[in-house]
């Protein structure tokens, strides 16, 4: 097997969010999880840090190295808490933790917050990974709604194949995740990628890009590589 190298263009990344970010025409968040998918985490945010509206990534580890390096842009846990004595350090480093299930919600709304805290609320609304479903959702919304420590709650969901605009699947959830949104307050996240290329129904106040798609070259859009 050769050995492989990836090139990147700080200038085309630059490029490549901004052009996203028009095109979504509302707050993007620049995913740089498990080090930008192996691309460099605080090289890549720090080219984007006077641009990006936030960054997000998987793991508490990854957001405190960014934090340590400089960067103060929010940060979102993706995955939120693996343990709720994560919520320390999340409090000490102003990061912004999704919750998905009961125990991370119980563990956020039970810690003893120094500081406010805004909480990604995540809805499974169809691709069954993580996330509350709708049923449910309106009452952990509640739940942290009466912690006096939360100072604003988004509302977040993930596209199962937003890459698939045949499939009917992600006007199934979207339609899922309006009804579980029904009457609750505050702003949305739903569009990934190719949900801000492809489903304009999507674009909500806050979308989330993956790495890869800023240097596809089958893009409609004039992304650099």
């Amino acid at each position: 097997m050769r050995p492989l190298q990836a090139e990147i263009r700080l200038d085309h990344l630059r490029h490549n969010y901004q052009t996203l970010k028009n095109i979504h025409g509302n707050k993007l968040l620049a995913v740089i999880k498990a080090n930008a998918y192996g691309h460099g985490a605080v090289r890549c945010a720090h080219a984007l840090s006077d641009l990006a509206d936030g960054f997000a990534v998987a793991t508490l580890e990854e957001a405190i190295e960014l934090r340590q390096s400089g960067i103060d842009n929010p940060i979102v846990l993706l995955e939120g808490v693996f343990d709720v004595a994560e919520y320390a350090r999340i409090d000490e480093y102003k990061l912004w933790p999704a919750v998905g299930n009961q125990w991370q919600l119980e563990g956020l709304v039970h810690h003893e917050w120094q500081n406010p805290v805004t909480v990604w609320l995540k809805m499974d609304s169809g691709m069954h990974r993580t996330g509350f479903f709708p049923h449910n959702y309106a009452a952990a919304y509640t739940a942290l709604k009466q912690c006096k420590h939360v100072d604003e709650i988004v509302k977040f969901s993930h596209f199962a194949c937003a890459d698939e605009p045949e499939n009917g699947m992600t006007e199934m959830q979207i339609e899922a995740f309006d009804l579980g949104c029904e009457g609750l307050a505050g702003e949305e996240s739903l569009a990934n990628s190719p949900a801000i290329l492809n489903v304009p129904e999507a674009r909500r106040d806050w979308a989330g890009r993956a790495w890869l798609c800023m240097g596809c070259r089958r893009s409609a859009v004039p992304m650099s590589v």
